[in-house]
């Protein structure tokens, strides 16, 4: 091998060794954790009214259209209860009375005027708390029949449902405003103690490096050609030529074992500064959940 290819290989083996041992950057995270989301919006009760029913429909029409519209309005946010002694003809001040002795939140009542085959069909949604009617859904047929009506019935009540339900979200997330989210900066953080170890085993590593350079180039350099002396009987000149292997080797082996000791070194104290740090307590805020390292 030649005195370059040795330097050459010299320098890529120390080289290979100072990257190896090079601390990766310690980015100090921030911790931003976001409030907890909006709670469900509970479960609304609503109180089913009996249905007002004007025309020619059969006996039992009342009695199997509010069924229907109880069974319409059920939903995992849904509470459905049947009203007990009211009047199909109810008024403000009955249906306030009503929902706050039911404890309901809404009321829902069908109405159905008919006359032979033509018919119209409306499903109200009012307020308990005020007995007032806040969102008709209203349907007309001609030419049909009770299965019509059943129909239209059906379709509205999904309609009241999905009102209900959209009131009640309104409402949950006017009384409980949105948390925001709490962020905990890192220059907040009390910072982990530097360990004694990692400065001084980069110094040693770094004097390993050079010596470990210095030892490969004096390997390299044995036996190579010094140049030549002048013959004092005179006639050619007397060839020089340098022995370098000992203080090569020695030098060479110094480098490695400074080098390895820089890097036992170097990983001992970040392993103690992990250790350090994982010690630290966590803080929770009280307003919103805020982690903090």
């Amino acid at each position: 091998m030649t005195t370059r290819r040795r330097q050459r290989w010299a320098w890529v083996a120390s080289a290979g060794l100072v990257l190896a041992a090079m601390p990766r950057p310690v980015v100090a995270a921030t911790v931003a954790v976001v409030g907890p989301e909006q709670a469900a919006t509970g479960r609304a009760k609503i109180l089913v009214l009996p249905t007002i029913l004007s025309g020619e429909l059969p006996p039992d029409t009342a009695i199997e259209l509010a069924t229907l519209v109880s069974d319409n309005l059920v939903d995992d946010g849904i509470e459905v209860v049947p009203a007990e002694g009211t009047t199909p003809g109810c008024d403000e001040a009955c249906r306030q009375a009503a929902a706050g002795a039911a404890g309901a939140d809404f009321l829902v009542q069908a109405q159905v005027t008919g006359d032979e085959d033509e018919f119209n069909v409306t499903v109200t949604v009012f307020a308990g708390d005020t007995g007032q009617a806040l969102a008709p859904f209203a349907d007309e047929c001609s030419i049909c029949g009770f299965v019509e009506v059943r129909d239209m019935v059906r379709l509205r009540a999904l309609d009241a449902r999905a009102e209900v339900l959209r009131r009640r979200k309104e409402a949950t997330a006017a009384v409980q405003p949105p948390v925001e989210p709490v962020v905990v900066a890192s220059s907040d953080r009390p910072s982990a103690p530097r360990s004694r170890l990692i400065p001084a085993g980069w110094g040693l590593l770094g004097a390993g490096a050079a010596a470990t350079v210095g030892g490969a180039v004096l390997l390299g350099l044995h036996h190579q050609s010094a140049g030549c002396l002048e013959n004092p009987r005179g006639g050619d000149c007397v060839p020089v030529r340098y022995t370098t292997v000992i203080p090569g080797a020695a030098v060479l082996g110094t480098g490695v074992l400074a080098v390895a000791g820089g890097v036992i070194m170097v990983v001992l104290g970040r392993r103690a500064e992990r250790r350090a740090a994982a010690g630290q307590r966590v803080a929770v805020r009280p307003h919103g959940l805020g982690l903090r390292f």
